[in-house]
Order: C-alpha cells, then sequence, then structure tokens
C-alpha cells in the first residue's frame, strides 16, 4: 500500500512537464520513491536552468478537489482497482482517473476482456455485425473495452453496457467526448466504469489519442478490428496489442471499401479473421489466458550512491561522449561503473538536458551539452 505522501507524490511526478510513463518508472526505479525523485528532481532542474516546472501542491489540490466534486478517484499502479493487464506494458500509466461502479469494475478482471475499435464513420452493416458480436461475447461472460469514438466503439459500448463494458478516454475523466455520447458516457458510469489517463479537465487532442490507444491495448487479452482504414487509431491500437504480445483479431471486408483495407491487411499480417464471437471465445480458451500481477517486476530499489559519487560519473560520462552517438553498453564499460549508477547518471543528464538518448539504446552529448 502507498502512503498518502507518496500517493500526493506521484500525482505530482505524473502530472510534472516532460515526465512521460517511461521516464517516470525510471526515476522510481533510480530512487525508491516519488518523494525522492521530486528532492532529486528540483535540483536537476535548477542545476540544468530548465525552464520545466514541477507540478505544484496548488495544481494538485485543485485536481483532487475537481475530481471529488463529480465522484471521480485515483487509482495508482499497485491498487486493486488498476486493471491487471495493464501492468504489463512496457509503459504503464503511473495513475489512472476512475468513474463508476468500483465492485462491479473489479469483477471485470475476473472476467475475459476484449477490446473492439474501429471505423468512426462505420457502415451500417460493420455497426450491425458490432452490435452481435458485443452482444454474444457479453453473453459468454466477456467484458467489451472501448474508446467512446463515434462509429464502432459507440455500438460496442452500447451492446454491452448490461453485460460489462470499460470505456478509455484521451480527455479528462470529467469530459464526454464526443458531446453525442454525453449520454452513453453517463450510463457507462452508472452501471460500468471509465478510465482516463489524462489530468482532469484536459480537452481532447490528436497527439492524446495513441496514449489511448495503447491502454486500450493492454487492458484486455485481445483487440477485435472492425473496419479500419489504412491510416487510422484502430491500426495503432491492432499493433500496439501485437507489441504486447495479445491476439488481434479482424473482420474481412471487400477490397473496394476503404474501411475495410486496415483489417484486411491484418488479415494478410497474421491477425485471427472472425465471423462471429466464437471464433474470439474459441482463441480464448485455447489459450486459457490468466492476468498477470506484475508488481514484483517494477517494486523501486533505493540507489545505495551518494550524491557526490553520482557527480562524479555524470562528469565522466559527459567528458566521454561527443555528438557521435553510443550504445550505452559501450558507455559503462567504457567509464567502469555498475549499469544501476550509469543509468541513474543517464537519466539525470537527460532531464538536464545534456545529453540524448536515441533508438537502440544509444546515447550522444546534447548540442551545446
Amino acid at each position: 500500500m502507498l502512503s498518502k505522501d507518496e500517493k500526493l507524490a506521484r500525482l505530482k511526478l505524473s502530472r510534472t512537464e516532460s515526465i512521460g510513463p517511461y521516464k517516470f518508472w525510471e526515476l522510481i526505479g533510480a530512487y525508491g520513491s516519488a518523494e525522492n525523485v521530486l528532492k532529486k528532481l528540483s535540483k536537476i532542474f535548477k542545476d540544468s536552468g530548465k525552464t520545466a516546472k514541477i507540478c505544484g501542491d496548488k495544481e494538485i489540490d485543485e485536481e483532487i478537489s475537481n475530481m471529488k466534486s463529480i465522484g471521480a478517484r485515483f487509482v495508482f499502479f499497485e491498487d486493486a482497482l488498476y486493471p491487471p493487464l495493464l501492468r504489463n506494458i512496457p509503459d504503464p500509466p503511473p495513475v489512472l482517473s476512475f468513474l463508476g461502479d468500483r465492485e462491479r469494475v473489479l469483477s471485470f478482471f475476473q472476467r475475459n476482456m476484449i477490446s473492439v475499435v474501429g471505423a468512426r464513420n462505420a457502415s451500417i452493416h460493420s455497426t450491425k455485425f458490432c452490435d452481435t458480436l458485443c452482444r454474444e461475447l457479453g453473453k459468454n461472460d466477456a467484458v467489451i473495452v472501448s474508446g467512446l469514438a463515434r462509429g464502432v466503439d459507440t455500438s460496442a459500448h452500447i451492446a454491452s453496457l448490461e453485460t460489462g463494458t470499460i470505456a478509455i478516454l484521451a480527455n479528462g475523466i470529467n469530459i464526454a467526448y464526443p458531446p453525442e455520447n454525453a449520454k452513453l458516457y453517463k450510463e457507462i458510469i452508472k452501471k460500468n466504469g471509465i478510465f482516463s489517463e489524462m489530468p482532469f479537465n484536459v480537452a481532447p487532442h490528436p497527439q492524446l489519442f495513441p496514449r489511448r490507444n495503447r491502454i486500450i491495448a493492454g487492458i484486455s487479452y485481445g483487440t477485435a478490428v472492425i473496419e479500419a482504414a489504412e491510416q487510422s487509431g484502430s491500426l495503432i491500437t491492432a499493433r500496439t496489442a501485437l507489441d504486447y504480445n495479445r491476439d488481434v483479431f479482424a473482420v474481412p471486408g471487400s477490397p473496394l471499401d476503404p474501411r475495410s483495407i486496415g483489417c484486411n491487411k491484418l488479415i494478410k499480417d497474421g491477425a485471427i479473421l472472425i465471423q462471429s464471437a466464437g471464433d474470439i471465445l474459441d482463441q480464448l480458451e485455447q489459450k486459457k489466458i490468466i492476468p498477470q500481477q506484475l508488481f514484483d517486476d517494477r517494486r523501486p530499489t533505493m540507489l545505495k550512491t551518494t550524491d557526490r559519487d553520482l557527480e562524479k560519473i555524470r562528469k565522466k560520462i559527459l567528458d566521454s561522449l561527443n555528438s557521435t552517438p553510443i550504445t550505452i553498453d559501450e558507455l559503462i564499460s567504457c567509464i567502469k561503473v555498475s549499469p544501476q549508477e550509469a543509468l541513474t547518471a543517464l537519466l539525470e543528464l537527460e532531464l538536464a538536458n545534456k545529453i540524448v538518448r536515441l533508438h537502440g539504446q544509444r546515447v550522444c552529448l546534447a548540442l551545446g551539452g
């Protein structure tokens, strides 16, 4: 269980500019707790002259007050209400906002959860198929997850209101988007549940939807795609699900319909073709997947290196780097320190804009660093 102070610290850290989920968990792993991170972060930002501002008490107090005013709650990684399979993804949200029936949603975690996504401008045939699919899955004890968007998402939620559904938002928990789904938003809250990674009052924005989509992919055993154009958010969700080693199901469509190109391509690339709920249920029965609790894998370990030692390591790193990228393994071999010490020092230098981390676990000096 997290203390009240640690929860507040985690909330502050997660709301701090330039600290995304990856960085959040790296910092927790390096310093043992969000409280320790915030103490160190202030100094890092101050020493570097970085303009990034740590989220303050006033902003947090205001968000907590706003959450209470609508009956919403924060859900932290260690909480029972945090979706179990979501703990498996590489960048799980540090904190979620939740609205809905807590006890019912807790019961959902003991059932098969299937994400259903698809075109916003869905055809009549696809929305009918989605309705039938989700009702049949619900009758067979599956919970339907979707993103409350127009089209397929809307059909999926409506069809599973009685049997169980979860909506994942790309905006603040208090905002019903799109506006025409305001009634559906309230109906889901009444008997089911809504999660959001975004702070209260954050408006929907195109950049936020891929972050939302990774949660849709990560919360479920598999993702079913019903109509998807060649470049669409539904395909991003499906590709992310594959990255997470989850099943991807796709409904085939006419090669003449642009809304079917994405699904047909997914099937060509190895997605499971579905023509009914039975195709998904058969796959779940074969695999018998059980939610994995990975809290132990992410349990932070306290770094036992003094500030003076870390300062020496940071200097070694800066002296060893130039504008040509090298792998972190090469760097560690060169400066002859432990991987944990090197990674912590690299993290601090990255936050201070002294180094740049690149693909392939490579690093180099930042411009002017």
